[in-house]
């Protein structure tokens, strides 16, 4: 057996024990965090969450600053990557006059690093009637020195004919 044949075994090997350890750690850390009340953090972080769409809906960049980290990055609703400063530009410069509703606030912590997901819903208050949209959304927190930051999000159109749409064009 030469050394070719013994390789992708020993790999697989470390790679299935190098799995196993990180699953066991991170089962741990979860039964760990689980019992910690983060009843409290929850709580400033589902009001965060509804405050942030609401500062956006209304250009409101000093509290937008002040909840977004300095590596904050956004996939948007189209699909497009924006940095900190692109997007606080993107918001500062929005044309449409709207209102932000959230629900749905779900909060999950790992560790120090909290997952908050939730659902808005878009009112386009130029139309008449009223424009309605609807996102799903995901974004990653961190408690810093001068309170939480949230460093990532990822805002979804929610889309219930997406799947009609994607065999129409033939997908």
């Amino acid at each position: 057996m030469n050394s070719l044949d013994i390789e992708p075994k020993t790999t697989s090997m470390i790679k299935l024990s190098f799995a196993v350890v990180v699953a066991m750690l991170c089962s741990d850390y979860a039964v760990a965090d689980a019992t910690t009340d983060r009843s409290a953090d929850t709580a400033e972080l589902t009001l965060l969450a509804i405050e942030s769409g609401r500062a956006y809906a209304r250009r409101d960049l000093a509290t937008l600053e002040q909840f977004t980290a300095q590596d904050y990055v956004q996939t948007d609703v189209r699909g497009g990557l924006l940095n900190r400063a692109e997007w606080l530009e993107f918001v500062k410069n929005r044309k449409s006059d709207l209102v932000v509703d959230s629900d749905g606030i779900e909060v999950r912590f790992y560790g120090d690093v909290a997952v908050v997901m939730g659902h808005w819903r878009y009112t386009l208050k130029s139309t008449s009637p009223e424009a309605v949209s609807y996102s799903r959304w995901t974004s990653v927190w961190t408690h810093e020195s001068d309170g939480w930051k949230r460093h990532i999000f990822q805002n979804t159109y929610v889309n219930p004919n997406a799947d009609g749409q994607v065999t129409a064009a033939g997908h």
